[in-house]
């Protein structure tokens, strides 16, 4: 039987005087078998004050509470009648309080008259006066001390400005733990570079180029969020004042009249491909790099990778800007907003096989994908394609990847899908669905 009782801790953090937490017991010294009350052993007063202990000790290594505000925890010690019941119980229970020495740690004794077993000196509670005497209390005194003695060298870091200084702590506590946790010559290693990249906040560098002692071509990389984190509470760039490599993105031109120096398959930057000037009729964007590279020749059509969420990257490019866009992506909740993301740059582009009809012709080739089931409906989709969403949802949840459906049929979609695009574009009426 699993016992719940409320206790009570007081702490400053946050702004608080106390926070009150669950605790369950399942085994003490003392349990009442009516009334399930029952008096804390040592090591079960710290096995709850343990989960307060790992949940704050970041936000305590930046900013202690102290002897005013103290975490405390009543140790509800037995009746009179309970006592009564075994007495040996009692003695073993008191034995351990008495033992319980931590400077730091103070324990409260009472004085109780009971009429069964006289007067008695009884611990009622325990208070922590500061985290490192509650820290001594649960053996993990070496971990506070490296908390605590890292954050203080960091905190020399911090602006002077109060209002700075409080944003830079709370950032502090974001990343304290991955400090603590580092190789001391890496933990030095965090006050170089930081130093670096303060007296030089537009280098122009990229990150494995960093000049700095005892650094790697990775280390930034390993390191960054403590870097980034704490560069950045200091008043300095996000951006490191590094140049970042440029994201490179795959594209066929499926019209080899289209295609520059005759390079049908090539991988560049936005801002590189915003330089070339293809007259593209249709740009077509795919979800899979696979189905990339299945695509035949199409006159008039480029067609991209999209990346998935980062599917905008191509709405700037002016020659994409002036031609239509034909999406077409995995066939569940994500691929769907996918859609609808880059609507919100392009509300004229179409999609397709993203609609009811295909999901229910191919559902025998999906797959269970529960994903994304709480979210709302992605604002920017077609009526058929929220019908879609909605089915999706309904069934709990499924994937229909674009390179399940038979290439045929695909093809044949794709053919009738850029006939559309075509007829849209010369103002003539959109042509018959595809047949299998």
């Amino acid at each position: 039987m699993v016992d719940f009782e409320k206790v009570t801790l007081h702490t400053p953090v946050s702004g608080s005087s106390s926070s009150t937490f669950e605790a369950a017991s399942s085994s003490w010294l003392m349990c009442a078998t009516t009334d399930r009350t029952c008096s804390y052993p040592v090591a079960d007063a710290r096995e709850r004050l343990a989960t307060l202990y790992r949940r704050k000790l970041a936000a305590w290594s930046v900013q202690p509470f102290d002897a005013s505000s103290p975490v405390a925890l009543g140790l509800k010690p037995p009746t009179d009648k309970k006592a009564a019941a075994d007495m040996p119980a009692v003695a073993r229970w008191l034995k351990q309080w008495s033992a319980v020495d931590v400077p730091g740690l103070r324990i409260d004794w009472e004085q109780r008259r009971w009429p069964n077993t006289g007067t008695q000196s009884i611990p009622v509670r325990l208070a922590a006066q500061s985290p490192e005497a509650l820290a001594r209390f649960l053996a993990r005194g070496k971990e506070w001390e490296r908390y605590r003695a890292r954050a203080l060298r960091l905190q020399t870091l911090a602006p002077q400005d109060p209002d700075a200084r409080e944003d830079f702590d709370r950032a502090l506590t974001r990343v304290i733990g991955k400090a603590a946790a580092l190789a001391q010559e890496d933990f030095e290693r965090i006050f170089h570079v930081l130093a670096w990249l303060a007296s030089h906040p537009a280098s122009g560098l990229y990150p494995r180029q960093l000049p700095v002692e005892g650094i790697d071509s990775k280390w930034l990389e390993r390191h960054a969020d403590i870097v980034r984190t704490l560069h950045v509470a200091a008043g300095g760039d996000p951006g490191l004042g590094l140049l970042a490599p440029a994201k490179l993105y795959r594209v066929r031109f499926l019209d080899s009249g289209l295609a520059p120096a005759r390079m049908g398959d090539l991988m560049a930057s936005p801002d590189t491909l915003g330089r070339l000037d293809p007259a593209a009729q249709t740009v077509l964007i795919v979800e899979n790099l696979q189905t990339l590279l299945s695509l035949p020749e199409l006159p008039g059509v480029i067609a991209l990778h999209g990346g998935g969420y980062d599917v905008r990257w191509c709405a700037p490019i002016p020659w994409v800007a002036r031609a239509a866009v034909l999406y077409w992506g995995d066939l569940d909740l994500d691929g769907l907003a996918i859609l609808a993301s880059l609507r919100s740059m392009r509300p004229d582009a179409r999609s397709m096989m993203m609609d009811p009809a295909t999901l229910q012709r191919f559902t025998h080739l999906a797959v269970p994908n529960a994903k994304g089931l709480s979210r709302a409906v992605p604002s920017g989709l077609q009526p058929a394609e929220v019908e879609a969403y909605e089915l999706l949802r309904a069934q709990g949840g499924l994937r229909l990847e674009q390179e399940r459906i038979p290439w045929d049929y695909a093809l044949t979609a794709l053919g009738t899908a850029l006939a559309r695009s075509n007829n849209h574009l010369a103002g003539r009426p959109d042509g018959a669905e595809p047949e299998e």
